[in-house]
């Protein structure tokens, strides 16, 4: 019978992930949040109420501070979890569309939780297959000292 792998990934409590992880979930909710109320509240009131102070103040807030930070550690997770170059960007570019950075934070997670799922199940099945096999030397060249013969040393004499 073959192991098939959970189609889920095992829930992981938010409060022991790394300080990594969980400084990227929230800046993602704080980056999404900002950008959502910049273009479906400040930007409206601009356009339409001729009122462009919050767009003014939220505008500088998300592009000089919130988004350039958001994508640095964007990239930082992508590296360090070994993210593909198309997740990153669409991790990166999530932070300039409503809504989109939490739900790319939240895909994220799962795919990170689903490839160190399959690492531990990767090296479950070595450990089982490394246990099954009886007899095999565990200290290099231990199995060439085993098999030789003892010489009798009188004998040679």
């Amino acid at each position: 019978m073959t192991d098939i792998a959970p189609s889920a990934p095992p829930r992981v409590a938010f409060a022991s992930r790394p300080l990594l992880i969980k400084t990227y979930v929230v800046l993602a909710w704080i980056t999404g949040t900002a950008i959502t109320v910049l273009e479906l509240v400040a930007l409206p009131l601009k356009w339409w109420a001729h009122s462009p102070g919050l767009g003014n103040g939220l505008g500088l807030v998300h592009g000089m501070g919130l988004y350039p930070l958001y994508v640095v550690v964007c990239l930082v997770v992508a590296f360090r979890y070994r993210v593909s170059i198309p997740h990153m960007a669409v991790m990166a570019l999530a932070g300039l569309l409503p809504f989109a950075s939490p739900a790319v934070a939240h895909w994220t997670l799962r795919h990170i939780d689903k490839r160190d799922a399959e690492k531990a199940a990767k090296a479950a099945a070595r450990a089982r297959s490394k246990a099954k096999r009886p007899g095999r030397p565990t200290v290099p060249g231990q199995a060439a000292a085993d098999s030789a013969e003892p010489q009798d040393v009188a004998a040679g004499s």
